[in-house]
Parts: structure tokens; C-alpha cells; sequence
């Protein structure tokens, strides 16, 4: 067991963690609903490189935490520690959840063809059908996801006060020697 993740792995969590909020927040304050057809799809642009770079984060940091050694565990209780262990699985969850919606509603509309390529606005077809139902899944589990990156940080925070103990150290960095 160790104290702490590697380097590398903790550089991930970190680039990802900033990443993920800045879409998060960003949509929920800057992004309308997918627009008609006609409508401006030019807000989507960054929204949706930047979650084909968490999506692929997501799976690059999951690639890896089932290599990682496994951490000492934290002085919690069962049902506190049960708690942690599920927040992070539904966290994982809803990373993959929300990129795969993101990912399926772009493609269903041909928003990626338009906002990312440069093609037509004529190829967009608009929140129609399927995607409607698409583009809800995607702004239910991105709402899902805040709310458990929220209960997340909230956890950290409280342990450290509790316990007196800095546990972001084990997601920080130190050099080999240590």
C-alpha cells in the first residue's frame, strides 16, 4: 500500500478536475439549448473539444487507477467509507455517461460535422427525435455529476478539518526521494 498516487496519475486528476469544471460551469451558464436548425452553433465549439478531451481523460484515468497500488486506507467508518467508495464509482459513472450522451447528441445532429470541421450549417438537423431525448440525458447526468463532484470536494474538505489530516496529498506531487 501507498500513501500516495504517482505523479503522473495525480497531473491527470488535476488537468481533468479543471477541465470538468470549466464545462460544467461553463455550460450551465453560457450554453443554451441545442438550437433550431438556423440557429447559432457557434457556443458549442469549445464546449464540445473540451469534453471529447475529458472523455478521453476519463478513460485514460480509469486505464490507470486499475494499475495504480492501492492506497492506505482513510480512518472512516464502514458506512462513511462505503459512502467515498460509491462516490467515486458514480462519479466514473456519470463521466461516462454524460461524454457518451455528449458524444451521441453531437453526432445524431451532425453538430460535430458543423461546429468542429467547418461543414454546412445546412448538415445540422436540429434537436429532433432522438436527440431530444439525447441532449436530456446529457444535462441530467452533467447536473448529476456536478452534485457528486460537489459531494466529493465536500467530503475532502471535512475529513481534512475533521481529522487534521491533508489528503489532497495523496492525489499531490513529491519528488522520488520522498
Amino acid at each position: 500500500m501507498t500513501k500516495k498516487y504517482t505523479n503522473t496519475f495525480s497531473a491527470i486528476h488535476w488537468i481533468h478536475a479543471a477541465i470538468l469544471i470549466f464545462i460544467l460551469i461553463g455550460a450551465t451558464l453560457n450554453l443554451p439549448d441545442l438550437p433550431a436548425k438556423g440557429g447559432d452553433l457557434s457556443p458549442f465549439k469549445g464546449h464540445m473539444i473540451l469534453g471529447i478531451v475529458g472523455s478521453i481523460l476519463t478513460v485514460i484515468r480509469l486505464l490507470m487507477l486499475w494499475k495504480q497500488p492501492k492506497l492506505e486506507p482513510l480512518d472512516l467508518g464502514v458506512f462513511r467509507e462505503t459512502i467515498v467508495r460509491w462516490n467515486h464509482r458514480l462519479i466514473y459513472l456519470f463521466l461516462i455517461l454524460t461524454g457518451a450522451s455528449g458524444l451521441a447528441t453531437a453526432n445524431s445532429t451532425n453538430l460535430g460535422e458543423v461546429v468542429i470541421f467547418g461543414n454546412s450549417p445546412s448538415v445540422y438537423n436540429g434537436p429532433d427525435g432522438i436527440t431530444a431525448t439525447l441532449g436530456t440525458v446529457h444535462n441530467l447526468s452533467a447536473y448529476i455529476l456536478m452534485a457528486l463532484i460537489a459531494m466529493h470536494i465536500t467530503g475532502v474538505v471535512f475529513y481534512m478539518i475533521k481529522s487534521k489530516q491533508n489528503i489532497l496529498g495523496r492525489v499531490g506531487f513529491v519528488s522520488k526521494d520522498n
